[in-house]
């Protein structure tokens, strides 16, 4: 179980520009060699996480991975 305000890397398919900053609670946008989208920042709480995965969900992109970084909190 996550705790409160951890950074997570939130990969998905394809590459966003930075246009969905805001759109994505401000979470940085990061370019992959692979041609995908790292998500990366802090989420409050696990109803954020969930907020944003819904956003994914709804924009109809394809998830690859969420991984919270341990030791990494603010």
């Amino acid at each position: 179980m996550a705790n409160e305000h951890t950074r997570y890397h939130i990969k998905i398919q394809g590459q966003l520009d930075n246009r969905w900053k805001a759109w994505f609670d401000d979470l940085d946008i990061i370019l992959t060699r692979d041609g995908n989208t790292i998500l990366s920042g802090i989420i409050i709480d696990q109803s954020a996480l969930h907020g944003v995965l819904k956003k994914i969900r709804n924009m109809g992109l394809t998830l690859i991975s969420v991984n919270p970084q341990p030791g990494v909190e603010n």
